[in-house]
């Protein structure tokens, strides 16, 4: 892998549909998110991906299918590109917890993952799809407290304030060189 060069699109899912007849990782997209996962085929068109992976909940998944469509290749689930498990059920503080928990990785209610666990398992699973297509370019498809703590991995100056500033898609390039991230421009 010597000087080898592998690019991930990583791409938060775009707009979901919450709700509280369903759990948090069932939600699937609204209809301006399926809009949004068809206005990224054009958009990633440039990259000319050869793999696309996700995260197991249906937001992800379908924020890529039209890309992996438009492509000609299989969307590939890896559980633990998951979201972070930040609380149980709908909780109205849930923007405090994760404010709070940017600023404490080891913070995690019970039951839950933190920061750290979180971010270590997203890197680990980045790093393991990096390795087996190395000098590739790979989509994706998680979500923004995942992305954001693996992105705050490679760049500690990506903290809560760049997470707020995400938005439903939203597309992140990182280079692996030699198998190690570097940060995005």
């Amino acid at each position: 892998m010597r000087n080898s060069i592998t690019t991930t699109i990583l791409i938060r899912h775009a707009e979901s549909l919450p709700s509280s007849d369903l759990s948090e990782p069932d939600w699937p997209l609204s209809k301006r998110g399926l809009k949004q996962a068809m206005a990224l085929v054009e958009e990633l068109a440039k990259y000319k991906i050869d793999r696309i992976f996700s995260s197991p909940y249906p937001r992800a998944a379908e924020t890529v299918q039209p890309l992996a469509e438009a492509i000609g290749c299989a969307v590939e689930i890896r559980d633990d590109l998951r979201e972070r498990k930040l609380c149980d059920g709908i909780r109205g503080d849930w923007k405090q917890l994760l404010e709070r928990s940017w600023r404490d990785f080891g913070f995690a209610l019970p039951g839950c993952e933190s920061g750290f666990e979180c971010r270590r398992r997203v890197r680990a699973c980045l790093e393991e799809i990096v390795r087996v297509n190395a000098g590739r370019t790979i989509a994706v498809a998680s979500h923004g407290n995942a992305i954001g703590l693996f992105l705050n991995s490679i760049d500690p100056g990506f903290g809560y304030e760049q997470w707020a500033g995400m938005k439903n898609p939203h597309v992140y390039v990182v280079a692996w060189l030699d198998g190690n991230p570097q940060a995005p421009a």
